[in-house]
């Protein structure tokens, strides 16, 4: 009764002749309902025949056995049982018995814990810190594979073994620190394998507690990140790459850069950009690695519908194709290569790769080719609108120089030979006052405004940068007595000031209040008002009929007899300059009305102001 373990008596004839509390107790019986019961009542069936067959035998002949088997309880469930029996002299059973179902199942529970582990995706290590320089206790099958050792050369080692002279000292900083301060920490790191080889891994620890929350072990988890650290890298160089394809002058140059970032920074060893042909319609090398010349003799030229690459020109979708030889539009089906990666470039163009084993290129390489094949292609068209530019610019450059001589003819040629005559002129009428002198003076004064009105159309600018404050008032007031304007009357019904350039906004006045009494007559009124957003110049004259309206500020425009057509074309010309707009209505007494529109006002300075 004081035995530790259940104990139970079996007679000669198979039943319990005697039980202890505890041994009735573990088959949920009273001692009184075991005794006199038969031993496989206390068995499963197929325990029963197993206990015959390879139990009761080594009874019989040595006296004693040990071992696990299965307890039935009186409500049918099952245990499992520490068991051992021992035969006396008198031919009797001693059966001593423990119920071990817990530590079996905690075993099991282990053991399936430990199959998990070493079934695991990621490398998984188990250190003791109790230990000298928390060694290795367990490594699972991944983390052997990863590192390239055997348990018996990782086990008992810290895991900085893997590190090498590229290891960074700040993830390895920061996972001491963690340790020592008993927390989790996760990291990136080079470590190496024992052959040498380099390999990117996300290493992250934690320490495990007991009970008591003392840490009595740390767990690492190591996972392979090689391939996406590859990939972050090349994304990168990509980006990189982008201030060298910018900086090209030309297409050939663009795909120079191109096939070279092809080569370096994706891999693609054998690679080469066509570029379309407008003029024949065909895609035409331009840039090629040197390992393509390994593959090909020459490089083809493609035309429409003669090829893969044509196909996915037109398309404008990447293609990889893991055999091109099963491909209907194989270019040449005598060629040794097998796969071929192709990235359109817009209109402009097509990279292709090539290699000789099949399947060479998975997604990844069509998603980096896409980036790169999209830098090449934002490349070929700024060179295409730098040279675009370059056009322009020589156009412009030669009618600044067609410009230039024409002003010099006007200014020179012209007025050279106008001062002549009209100095002959005055010498003429000292010796005769013929009436045909004053046409040729008119005349003469006609020529001279037709010059005038010429080189300031072609020396003006496009643009006006020397802008400063301009009162208007004033500014229309000296207008007025520049302009030869007879019996006409001034309103001047506005007092703004303007952001201009003086010179050139008195030209437009001089040129509209002219306008005005050239085509209204000599008794007109013209009223200078203000507009919300600028000012407008109107008259009590003809006006302009709505029909010429579209073309009143063309060159040559005029329906006075002796008007040049160049009055209100200057006058658009400096409103254009200044980025306002100008336009023809009729005013309320009839007459033309020119408003200038998109004029920002500034506040007058006041007479107390200095600088």
């Amino acid at each position: 009764e004081t035995a530790v373990d259940a104990i139970g008596i079996v007679g000669s004839d198979e039943r319990f002749d005697r039980v202890d509390t505890g041994y009735a107790a573990l088959y949920d019986y009273d001692p009184d309902e075991v005794e006199g019961k038969h031993w496989t009542d206390l068995h499963p069936e197929d325990e029963v025949e197993h206990i015959r067959t390879h139990v009761l035998p080594v009874v019989q002949q040595g006296g004693k056995w040990t071992g696990q088997s299965t307890g039935l309880r009186a409500d049918g469930s099952t245990f499992t049982e520490d068991h051992v029996l021992a035969r006396t002299d008198r031919g009797e059973l001693v059966c001593t018995v423990r119920d071990i179902s817990d530590q079996r199942d905690g075993e099991q529970e282990l053991s399936r814990i430990k199959r998990a582990m070493d079934e695991a995706p990621v490398g998984i290590t188990i250190t003791g810190p109790k230990q000298e320089d928390t060694p290795i206790s367990y490594a699972n099958r991944q983390f052997l594979e990863l590192t390239g050792y055997t348990e018996s050369e990782v086990r008992g080692r810290n895991c900085r073994f893997l590190q090498g002279e590229e290891t960074e000292a700040e993830p390895v900083d920061a996972m001491r620190a963690a340790i020592d301060a008993d927390e989790p920490v996760s990291v990136e790191l080079r470590n190496y394998r024992k052959d040498g080889t380099m390999f990117w891994s996300q290493v992250s620890i934690a320490p495990v507690r007991d009970d008591d929350g003392t840490v009595v072990n740390y767990v690492g988890f190591q996972q392979d990140i090689t391939e996406r650290k590859e990939h972050e890298h090349r994304l990168k160089a990509l980006s990189e790459s982008v201030q060298d394809l910018l900086r090209a002058d030309t297409h050939e140059e663009v795909a120079e850069i191109g096939v070279e970032t092809a080569r370096t920074v994706l891999g693609l060893e054998a690679n080469t950009i066509h570029l379309y042909n407008e003029d024949e319609r065909t895609l035409e090398p331009v840039a090629a690695s040197d390992a393509i010349y390994d593959l090909l003799d020459d490089l083809p030229t493609f035309t429409p519908g003669d090829s893969i690459a044509w196909r996915v020109y037109e398309s404008g979708d990447a293609l990889a194709v893991d055999d091109v030889h099963a491909d209907p539009d194989i270019y040449n089906p005598d060629t040794p290569i097998k796969s071929e990666l192709f990235l359109p470039l817009g209109e402009h163009g097509i990279l292709l790769a090539g290699s000789e084993s099949a399947a060479a290129f998975d997604e990844r390489d069509v998603v980096l080719g896409e980036i790169l094949a999209g830098h090449v292609t934002s490349a070929l068209k700024q060179v295409e609108g730098t040279e675009q530019l370059r056009d322009h610019q020589r156009e412009l450059e030669q009618h600044n120089d067609r410009l230039a001589a024409f002003t010099s003819v006007v200014s020179h040629d012209l007025r050279n030979p106008l001062n002549v005559a009209q100095g002959r002129l005055e010498l003429a009428r000292e010796e005769d006052e013929s009436e045909h002198l004053a046409a040729v003076e008119r005349a003469h004064e006609r020529m001279d405004t037709l010059i005038t009105d010429l080189l300031t159309l072609a020396q003006d600018g496009e643009t006006v940068t020397d802008r400063e404050p301009v009162a208007l008032a004033p500014l229309v007031d000296s207008c007025w007595t520049n302009v030869e304007t007879a019996d006409a009357t001034l309103v001047i019904d506005i007092d703004r000031t303007v952001l201009a350039n003086e010179s050139r906004l008195k030209q437009l006045f001089e040129n509209l209040i002219r306008n005005a009494v050239e085509h209204a007559g000599a008794a007109v009124t013209v009223t200078v008002g203000a507009l919300d957003d600028g000012f407008y110049v109107a008259d009590d004259g003809p006006g302009v009929p709505e029909s010429d309206r579209a073309t009143v500020f063309d060159h040559g425009y005029t329906t006075a007899n002796d008007g040049t057509g160049f009055g209100l074309s200057i006058v658009d010309r400096i409103a254009t300059a200044h980025g306002w707009d100008v336009d023809v209505s009729d005013s309320w007494a009839g007459g033309a009305r020119f408003e200038v529109r998109g004029v920002d006002p500034v506040d007058p300075p006041r007479p107390n102001d200095t600088d």
